[in-house]
């Protein structure tokens, strides 16, 4: 389920309709095979991500995006004879104002950084990491895959992805 706060400008919802989250997620999703499992994504504003930020980070500063997971989704199953219920993954929040920005400062689609950050944010509630050069190497390539993936079901070229600099571990 994709959420834009009430607070995203009118262009910038624009481009989270665009962006087609709710399909790329979905589809990142199966190909990491977790069919079915659910996530929340909110689109939202700097201030936002800034009290997020802090709030759980300790870091009085915005971000592009942050992930939180819930816990051992290996455990996220029913017990038998319950009805299934699709398991959570996490959560999402993104900056489309951020998303904006930085679109505009490496000249790439601003659709594009959205989808590439939904894309980051997926695989950090999955378990990928940046914290050092060979997880920041492995998510920069699970990143390209799978937006390349995505390119290919719409007959797109796929986007430019940078290689990720190794930061501390931590949610997104």
């Amino acid at each position: 389920m994709v959420w834009t706060a009430p607070t995203v400008s009118g262009s910038e919802r624009a481009l989270v309709r665009q962006a087609g989250l709710p399909a790329l997620l979905g589809a990142s999703l199966a190909s990491l095979r977790r069919p079915g499992w659910q996530i929340t994504c909110r689109c939202t504003d700097d201030q936002e991500l800034r009290d997020l930020s802090r709030r759980f980070l300790g870091e009085d500063h915005p971000t592009d995006v942050l992930a939180f997971a819930l816990g051992d989704p290996g455990r996220a199953r029913p017990a038998g004879g319950q009805r299934a219920v699709a398991p959570m993954l996490g959560d999402l929040a993104i900056s489309v104002e951020r998303a904006a920005a930085q679109a505009e400062a490496a000249r790439v689609s601003p659709v594009d950084e959205l989808r590439m950050l939904a894309v980051h944010g997926l695989l950090h509630l999955c378990g990928h990491d940046h914290d050092t050069p060979p997880r920041a190497a492995a998510m920069t390539r699970a990143t390209r895959a799978l937006l390349r993936a995505d390119a290919c079901r719409h007959g797109a070229q796929a986007p430019a992805v940078p290689e990720l600099v190794p930061s501390p571990a931590g949610p997104a």
